[in-house]
């Protein structure tokens, strides 16, 4: 490389790291205009674009770095956080693996792929991970961080108390301890000091979407614990209408198998539906028992109880229909094929269930009774019903009203579904839809289904899962009062990760009353339901 070459890579990187980003492209793309391809100049250009948020652009210009220096150790690494941002998880992790091949010493390269790992829910590679970073580099706040967000996660609140302020001590700017200190002190009590760490932290104009979204609802949770609940709303609202903003553009026309327009298809043909016209589906060497309900009605409780038996298996929150949902939830709205479906066609999509459950268990072996939770499969039960006529079906039910609340409460992973829970109004109208679906499917379908009250689980536990457990056909074991244990011990991708580690309680029982002025306009949507499920009107 020419002393012209370095002189101008040098001035570049100045330019940027003084955050001058066009003299920085400018002088870059002179450098490639004189010399070709040069690894640092791409770099630069692709830092830039990551700046603007253009992140696609930025892995265009790693890429072609990486092409010209594969083992460049700063491209590698550079890329595998642009793959991250791109949701590109895999690539990531290679990107990264390979830059610790080529050099294990760089304390931000364990980081990053602890950052990954977590992402994909390797929970214990992420924690080995930050610890190699925090032996690499002990003043590096980030892994240390890594490790509180962890011990959170893990229900160590101690732990992650201490973490945390350890991150901030090293970064007090440390947006992700300040998060997890805040979440720890709600968890062990203290909802004033979380209530205040958030509001200092929202205040940070710098917050990323993501960070800010998370943070606006963590704030109304801790408001609510504190019965300022006009505040909570705002801060639910707040958090929902930026989610809103950014997802509409992608999820506001979802014409998706569990869209509202699909579902109402669906009930349509349901309604008009005489199931002996089908062709006998062939039999199942293995058939799952789904358990179902909408958002929030307690599958994740039950989940954790059911898999306290050990008699069963539970995966939890894996799209495992998704092929045979769009097989047999077709745009065009035309399911008068499913009465002819050839023995051939239900095999491939019960074999591609099964691949997605086997995915999805990582190895776990599969007990006498499987059962697969995904509450919005719900809204799936006549392509169940088609693809295992003999399915069991538990079916978790809560007060309509406590539950539409609660969906707005959370912030879930965004799909077109999700997506009708960030408005009270289009919650309770979508909550309605899938209602009408389960009623006709009733009605009209042979379906074996077990009904579970939410409030009955919390005030009458064993009367309640032994309604279940005989229902399965396993008979009752008294290791299913011990569900707390088995929810810390595994990793839970719901909202409800940090409650169904705590001993039953029912403060959630009628909470919607503390909100009755803002839910006005949804009850006249949920009253049917709230009658029809024998739930007090008042």
């Amino acid at each position: 490389m020419s002393s012209q070459q370095v002189q101008l890579i040098q001035r570049a990187m100045g330019a940027f790291q003084r955050r001058a980003f066009g003299e920085a492209v400018q002088i870059s793309e002179q450098v490639l205009s004189q010399f070709g391809d040069d690894a640092n100049a791409l770099m630069i250009l692709a830092a830039v674009r990551s700046e603007a948020g253009d992140t696609a652009g930025a892995i265009a210009f790693y890429e072609r770095a990486r092409a010209v220096m594969p083992a460049h150790i700063h491209v590698l690494v550079n890329l595998g956080a642009a793959y991250r941002a791109a949701g590109r998880l895999h690539e990531a992790r290679l990107a990264l693996e390979e830059a610790l091949r080529i050099d294990k010493r760089f304390a931000i390269t364990h980081n990053n792929l602890g950052n990954v790992l977590l992402d994909i829910g390797d929970r214990d590679g992420a924690k080995r991970e930050y610890e190699r970073a925090v032996v690499a580099q002990a003043n590096y706040a980030e892994p240390v961080a890594g490790l509180a967000r962890i011990a959170e996660e893990e229900h160590r609140l101690d732990d992650a108390r201490r973490l945390a302020d350890k991150a901030l001590s090293l970064a007090p700017g440390n947006v992700s301890a300040a998060m997890t200190r805040a979440r720890a002190a709600f968890r062990l009590g203290d909802a004033l000091r979380a209530a205040s760490d958030l509001q200092a932290l929202l205040q940070n104009p710098k917050l990323t979407f993501t960070n800010r979204v998370v943070a606006e609802g963590y704030l109304g949770e801790a408001l609510d614990k504190l019965g300022r609940f006009d505040e909570a709303f705002a801060a639910f609202t707040r958090a929902n209408r930026l989610q809103y903003e950014e997802s509409a553009a992608s999820f506001g026309a979802d014409e998706g198998p569990l869209s509202p327009e699909a579902m109402r298809r669906l009930v349509a043909y349901v309604e008009s539906l005489d199931v002996a016209s089908w062709r006998s589906a062939p039999p199942a060497q293995r058939v799952p028992v789904f358990l179902v309900g909408f958002p929030r009605s307690g599958t994740t409780l039950l989940d954790q109880i059911l898999a306290s038996h050990p008699k069963i298996t539970t995966l939890e929150e894996r799209d495992t229909l998704v092929d045979a949902a769009f097989s047999l939830v077709r745009k065009d709205g035309d399911f008068g094929f499913w009465a002819t479906l050839a023995d051939s066609d239900i095999e491939q999509l019960r074999r591609l269930y099964w691949e997605q459950v086997e995915a999805g268990l990582l190895g776990a072996p599969i007990k006498d009774v499987f059962v697969d939770k995904l509450p919005l499969n719900v809204g799936l039960l006549p392509v169940i019903h088609r693809l295992f006529p003999t399915a069991r079906i538990v079916f978790a039910v809560r007060d309509p009203r406590d539950m539409v609340l609660s969906c707005y409460q959370q912030r879930f992973g965004m799909s077109g579904a999700m997506f009708q829970l960030l408005r009270l109004d289009t919650a309770a109208r979508y909550y309605d839809t899938v209602m009408h679906l389960v009623r006709v499917c009733r009605a009209r379908l042979p379906l074996a289904l077990c009904e579970v009250r939410y409030e009955a689980l919390i005030t009458d536990f064993d009367a309640a899962v032994r309604g279940v457990l005989d229902f399965l056909e396993v008979g009752w074991d008294d290791a299913v009062r011990d569900y707390a244990t088995t929810a810390k011990g595994r990793a839970i991708g719901t909202p409800s990760a940090s409650q169904v580690v705590q001993p039953l309680y029912t403060t959630s029982r009628g909470k919607w009353r503390n909100y009755r002025s803002y839910l006005e306009p949804a009850l006249p949507i949920l009253a049917p339901w709230v009658a029809a499920f024998g739930y007090e009107a008042s």
